[in-house]
């Protein structure tokens, strides 16, 4: 981990970016942490969209309600269904 000031890391982003590959960055300003680069592949980028989003992990919290209200349909009925729809 590497603390770098917000003056130097606007000076040297690419250099910080290439950097972040290896180790996190941590950007101070007066000598407080204010931000944190960190390297993210697409599929962490996914997962933290999916986890992160609030429209997202409201949906999912409504699931979950359901799901303990018992209003969820077994796998063999959904595809049952779906199969009959057709």
């Amino acid at each position: 981990m590497q603390l770098v000031s917000i003056t130097e890391f606007k000076a040297k982003l690419s250099k910080y970016l290439r950097l972040s590959e290896k180790e996190d960055i941590v950007v101070t300003h007066r000598g407080q942490p204010k931000a944190l680069l960190r390297h993210i592949t697409g599929d962490a980028l996914e997962d933290y969209v999916t986890t992160n989003h609030p429209e997202i992990r409201a949906s999912i919290e409504a699931a979950q309600q359901e799901i303990k209200a018992g209003k969820y349909v077994d796998l063999d009925t959904f595809v049952r269904e779906m199969e009959n729809a057709e």
